[in-house]
């Protein structure tokens, strides 16, 4: 009875700081679909190894989709729930190439990134296109789902995910 109790509370707290999280921090969450997963995926032409970020995680599906084929997969997320859902899944799957930071993107530098991933809204896109350019190295890929960079043109689209090369 205690521990159903303690569960309960436990889920009451990380609703609330969900709410806070949103409220604060960012969006909320929308998952992307198997079919721009997949575009994602094809978009990167990744090879094993290489270095992910996926901006705003959630529950870790692109991360361990990613870290499935091989990648080193991290991703970014505030959301103290969705962090702990992501990492649950995870550990489940046994990727140990997998890591979920709980940590805002905005303060992470990516130079060390081969390949970042985004699913983001329209009014975040002008300052992460220039945090991205300054800090990715020459020929780091991004590849948005469904929104665009104001000036960055992509140089390859797949239905309504876009991919980027840094120049």
């Amino acid at each position: 009875m205690i521990d159903c109790i303690l569960i309960i509370i436990i889920a009451i707290i990380l609703i609330f700081l969900s709410w806070i999280s949103f409220s604060f921090f960012g969006a909320p969450f929308q998952p992307s679909s198997d079919r721009e997963l997949r575009e994602m995926i094809e978009l990167a032409s990744f090879k094993k190894r290489q270095k992910t970020a996926d901006l705003g995680s959630g529950d870790g599906k692109v991360v361990i989709e990613f870290a499935k084929r091989g990648a080193e997969a991290h991703g970014f997320e505030i959301n103290p729930l969705l962090v702990w859902i992501a990492k649950k899944k995870i550990k489940r799957l046994g990727l140990k190439n997998a890591f979920i930071h709980k940590k805002n993107f905005w303060k992470q530098d990516f130079s060390g990134f081969d390949i970042v991933t985004s699913f983001q809204i329209s009014y975040v896109m002008p300052g992460l296109e220039e945090k991205l350019k300054k800090e990715l190295k020459k020929g780091a890929k991004v590849i948005s789902n469904t929104w665009t960079f104001p000036n960055w043109k992509p140089k390859k689209q797949e239905g309504k995910v876009y991919l980027y090369e840094r120049e």
